[in-house]
């Protein structure tokens, strides 16, 4: 049975793997709901650090439209920047020897300007709704 474990920067699901495995078994129809599950709560983890970069305004504003939400199977993601956002990463953690970036808020649990910050605001959101979706899924499934 899948788990999920709340972490600063994210949540894990414990047995992921082996659930997208029961799923493509039974019926692969499935996987492709859990990849709906999966993409739906990247989206909106996605629409929050583009609108937190659009607030912060200057280099973060000028790199939002480079935040966009991806998923498959076995996972929810969140990417930043691209060919032609190489400024998204000093955007999103600072630097200190580049000063057209905010400060460098270092690698702990407060770290990121816009994005890692709507991953923790959103910890409980994600929870819930991935639960909810996978619960669905395991339900359907007949695997509850």
């Amino acid at each position: 049975m899948a788990r999920l474990n709340a972490t600063g920067s994210g949540v894990n699901v414990d047995g992921l793997p082996q659930l997208v495995r029961a799923l493509k078994e039974i019926d692969p129809a499935l996987v492709k709901e859990l990849r709906q599950a999966n993409l739906s709560v990247a989206k909106f983890v996605a629409d929050d650090a583009r609108a937190g970069a659009l607030a912060l305004g200057s280099t973060a504003a000028k790199v939002a439209p480079s935040v966009k939400a991806s998923a498959g199977a076995g996972y929810a993601g969140v990417a930043l920047g691209g060919p032609g956002y190489p400024m998204a990463a000093g955007a999103e953690f600072g630097s200190y020897r580049y000063k057209q970036f905010q400060p460098w808020r270092g690698n702990g649990s407060d770290a990121g300007y816009f994005l890692y910050p709507a991953i923790r605001q959103d910890a409980d959101r994600i929870e819930t709704e991935y639960k909810w979706a996978a619960d669905e899924v395991i339900r359907k499934a007949g695997l509850d």
